[in-house]
């Protein structure tokens, strides 16, 4: 036992730590505790709250868990004491005292998991911002849902976050061929060479460079973060418009734990689905080394039926993944994580159906198939010291997609005998990552973190235009692009007054591009071409905050952000690549930049049972990077103008017994300021596939059925109306639709079950209008609301 924990343990239910100043209840000090025995941290936590903690049963309490960002004195002990065998009993506002938890029955029965919103503002710790803070306290646009949302939860796709996040969208192509837009802030409908406009990260993997969402099952997750705005001086490039970070549970290391789910889903005139979830978690030394498992399995039916094709229910999923996490505490100040993720997802067809026939029904030539598989490791060795901490994180990617289109309406274009058509494409996609990172002590007057970011990134694309009777390959092109980027990154923070906090940051990042790309069509035109192009740039971000009374802070922000440009690539059926001063398509596209200005407030009121977010927001974003469609079909990227959005966002928690209310909301103007000379879009017009209004409220609350623990919640959010204008010459419309919900759960000592009904009106608002870039000239496609649908879960925890 170290001197410091002997000194702390001394006199057994005599000592007490004195703190070595006045403090008061509910005030927030800037704490930094590592995990440690928990006599020493029990002492560190007096000193630095300046209060005095009755420390004698705290010998017996295992060891605590970290502590680290702003808190008051009573929601610390309760984090730091939380999963140990001890409490805490207030004596008066400058003491406290550790006792033992009474003991507890046998096999009490299990706590329901939470209704499906829960936005929690409250004692939650987020890591979005590269270190651990308050979320209460946090002056950023920073929100967190708790992952035991989606235990209750039928659904644990990306795409039920949107009415749990103020401002989120998700584009709905299918599974795991989506992207994700923050704050009205999107490029286009389509996925192509532009990297991502939100950072998606698992962890210290990230998930997304220049491809979709590969829609992991959001199981076994401690919570989920939004960073809204550009986060360039974090994340660098592909993070323009937000971070949605999904953290996944940590092993612990001193319980064996297991949880089996079953589920099944049930939806109007298609086949029942089905899912099933496995979590083990089992200390392997005890206090020193941990493993963490999850696998699951998700079957969903398809919902729109093909007549010409003899096909119902099109557009089944097949989801299969497993998660491993191995956490290794090497000594008291070391600590590894290694962690790996595995999924195969299939869909036999797309989703979409013609507006001109019935809602959920079309009429399409060849079947459009797609797989999006993924895996991914990282590894994050992290040592805690007084003064700060030192962080290490190397992470790998692996990201294979393939998908086809109908292309039979494009024959003429290609040399087709009239026959069906089919346009197969593939991405590879591999990524490694390093990051070393230093940060100070969060009670530091003065706090800094400083950076060093590395990465490859490589992708390979394949197209193919197929005559699918003759089994002749009418177009081919093969593209690589490969991608190094370095940069340097800080930030400071600074408190001249008790009340005022400043906070600097900015990064340096130099990145180089090589492309290449080989193409031949059938009636003769071929391309081939190799480039590279190298860009530098420096990125920065200002925030203040302030205090103005203890329940109410006051912030504002200034950030930008930055994607690099590159080289479109493939033959062009109606000509050549342009030059300056001609149309669009040319060889290279450039670098897009984003500035963001935000101001806010957080606040809690009534005693601490409401907590409100408010913040406006202006956004100005200069050459804009867009993935488009050329006359023939085939995708490119342009820059397309330059545009903005104003608005405002709020979300609000209510809590008062039983009874728990979330409501969250975005208004915003996402417009196209000026066209580019080049690309003639409309001037004024929407920026693509957001609406201008977004909102959500639920309500929650907790009782007993039966005399067994039960909740009940229901939901219901509006999408607004919005437009993507696909070419110069195509817009489609979208959007103005209600999202309903209803749920219910009730425990019996190990077992919960969990009934949710879905689209409870049945109804079948277009949630996204696009589907196939071969149909833009001649039909208008719809992708309907999945109708009403039931879901049955039940869990058995070990």
């Amino acid at each position: 036992m170290s001197p410091l924990v002997r000194r702390a343990a001394a006199g057994a239910g005599l000592v007490s730590v004195l703190g070595c100043g006045v403090a008061h209840a509910g005030v927030a000090h800037v704490l930094s505790i590592p995990a440690q025995p928990m006599p020493a941290a029990v002492l560190r936590l007096g000193a630095q709250a300046g209060v005095s903690i009755g420390a004698g049963a705290a010998a017996a309490c295992g060891r605590s868990r970290p502590i680290r960002g702003s808190y008051d004195v009573e929601t610390a002990l309760r984090l730091m004491l939380a999963g140990s065998d001890c409490t805490f009993r207030r004596i008066d506002a400058q003491t406290y005292l550790i006792v033992r938890r009474p003991a507890a029955p046998p096999r009490p029965a299990r706590a329901p998991p939470p209704a499906a919103a829960a936005v929690d503002l409250d004692t939650i710790v987020v890591t979005a911002t590269k270190r651990d803070i308050a979320l209460a306290g946090a002056p950023y646009s920073l929100s967190a849902v708790d992952g035991a949302v989606f235990d209750a939860a039928g659904r644990r796709d990306t795409a039920a976050l949107a009415t749990r996040l103020a401002g989120l969208t998700v584009t709905n192509l299918g599974p795991g061929r989506n992207k994700l837009f923050v704050r009205g802030l999107a490029d286009s409908a389509l996925t192509g060479q532009t990297q991502a406009m939100v950072g998606l990260y698992l962890d210290d993997t990230r998930l997304t460079y220049d491809a979709p969402d590969p829609d992991l099952r959001l199981v076994d997750l401690e919570r989920v973060e939004l960073l809204r705005g550009p986060q360039g001086s974090l994340y660098g490039a592909g993070a323009i418009g937000g971070v949605l970070k999904l953290v996944s549970r940590a092993p612990r290391l001193d319980v064996y734990e297991a949880e089996a789910t079953a589920g099944l889903t049930f939806a109007d005139d298609t086949a029942p689905g089905h899912s099933v979830d496995l979590v083990l978690n089992a200390p392997l030394l005890r206090d020193r080394l941990a493993l963490r498992a999850v696998v699951y399995e998700e079957v969903l039916q398809g919902v729109v039926d093909d007549p010409g094709l003899d096909l119902r229910n099109t557009g089944a999923t097949v989801r299969n993944g497993a998660r491993l996490g191995l956490l290794w505490r090497i000594n008291p100040r070391w600590e590894a994580r290694l962690g790996s993720v595995f999924q195969i997802l299939e869909l036999d067809d797309s989703q979409y159906a013609f507006e001109a026939l019935n809602p959920y029904e079309r009429a399409l030539s060849v079947r459009e198939p797609s797989n999006n598989d993924f895996n991914g490791a990282s590894l994050t060795v992290t040592g805690d010291y007084e003064w700060g901490r030192v962080k290490l994180t190397s992470a790998y990617q692996g990201h294979d997609l393939d998908r086809r289109y109908d292309a039979t309406t494009a024959g003429w274009r290609f040399g087709g005998g009239g026959g069906p058509l089919a346009h197969d494409e593939a991405d590879s996609i591999r990524a490694f990552a390093l990051e070393a990172s230093v940060a100070s002590s969060p009670s530091a007057a003065f706090g800094w973190i400083a950076g060093l970011y590395g990465s490859h990134y490589s992708h390979d694309r394949t197209g193919e235009v197929l005559d699918l009777e003759t089994e002749t390959p009418l177009y081919e092109a093969e593209k690589r692009d490969e991608t190094n980027e370095g940069a340097v990154f800080g930030e400071t923070s600074w408190a001249p007054y008790e009340r005022l906090k400043l906070v600097l940051g900015g990064r340096y990042f130099y990145v180089a591009t090589q492309s290449s790309t080989r193409a031949v069509l059938s009636r003769g035109a071929t391309d081939a071409f190799d480039g590279e192009t190298q860009d530098d740039g420096f990125v920065s971000k200002a925030v203040v905050e302030y205090a103005l009374r203890d329940n109410v802070l006051l912030f504002g922000q200034v950030s930008q952000g930055y994607r690099v440009g590159g080289f479109n690539g493939g033959v062009l059926l109606d000509g050549d690549y342009g030059q300056p001063g001609g149309p669009q398509p040319y060889r290279e596209f450039r670098p897009d930049t984003l500035n963001s200005h935000e101001i806010g407030v957080r606040l809690r009121a009534f005693e601490d049972r409401l907590a409100l977010r408010l913040a406006a927001f202006v956004v100005d974003w200069r050459s804009i990077q867009s993935d488009r469609v050329s006359s023939d079909g085939l995708p490119f990227t342009a820059n397309i103008g330059s545009g903005s959005n104003e608005g405002f966002e709020a979300e609000a928690v209510w809590q008062d017994g039983p009874w728990r209310v979330d409501v969250n909301f975005m208004g915003g103007n996402p417009h196209l300021d000026a066209a580019d000379d080049s690309y003639p879009l409309s001037a004024n017009g929407d920026l693509p596939g957001v609406p201008r209004i977004l909102g959500a409220a639920s309500a929650r609350r907790e009782g007993a059925l039966l005399g067994h623990q039960a909740w009940a919640s229901g939901s219901v959010g509006y999408v607004g109306r919005s437009t993507q204008q696909l070419t110069p010459e195509t817009i489609t419309n979208m959007g103005g639709y209600w999202t309903t919900e209803m749920a219910a759960g009730i425990a019996r000592g190990d077992w919960a079950a969990t009934l949710r009904l879905d689209n409870l009106f049945g109804a079948a608002g277009d949630t996204f209008g696009y589907g196939n870039p071969f149909l833009l000239d001649s039909e208008t496609v719809t992708t309907p609301q999945r109708p009403r649908n039931l879901s049955l879960s039940l869990t058995r925890r070990f």
